[in-house]
């Protein structure tokens, strides 16, 4: 949640209205240095695989959210790639069998609605404000400065 949250109670109830989640009695606190969209990423990847592959929206959605999300974090996304995030993901949530899959798709929307500038970034400048993807950073010599 963004920083103008931060005075929320935290209870399942306002965290919920918010797009959040509690989780298991804990929550995780993130910084500028957080990459929000290689976060949506990361935890897309872990319920992908934990998926039981019974339903297809679960199955085939976030397979296709990971890759997608994969490319933004290679610098390799597209500007329609936010909306198809945006639309597959609340199709996943709404259609999916069981908990895991309705829940999945949360931290990609969630992001995507607090920290679409950083999607954006990612696909217009290609670059990651956070400087965690590293296909989107660059590295060189500054000659001015260069001692050796």
């Amino acid at each position: 949640m963004p920083e103008r949250h931060l005075d929320l109670p935290i209870d399942y109830g306002s965290l919920e209205a918010i797009g959040s989640i509690m989780g298991s009695g804990g929550m995780i606190v993130m910084d500028e240095n957080t990459c929000a969209v290689d976060i949506a990423r990361y935890f897309l990847s872990f319920t992908q695989t934990e998926s039981c592959g019974k339903c297809t929206p679960c199955r085939l959605g976030t397979k296709v959210m990971l890759d997608t999300l994969t490319r933004i974090t290679q610098g390799e996304g597209l500007e329609k790639d936010i909306e198809l995030l945006e639309s597959l993901g609340k199709q996943v949530r709404d259609t999916s069998l069981c908990g895991l899959g309705r829940t999945c798709p949360n931290p990609v929307l969630t992001t995507i609605r607090y920290f679409r500038d950083e999607y954006e970034a990612h696909i217009r400048e290609k670059r990651c404000p956070a400087a965690v993807c590293d296909a989107l950073c660059s590295y060189y010599i500054l000659p001015d400065r260069c001692q050796g």
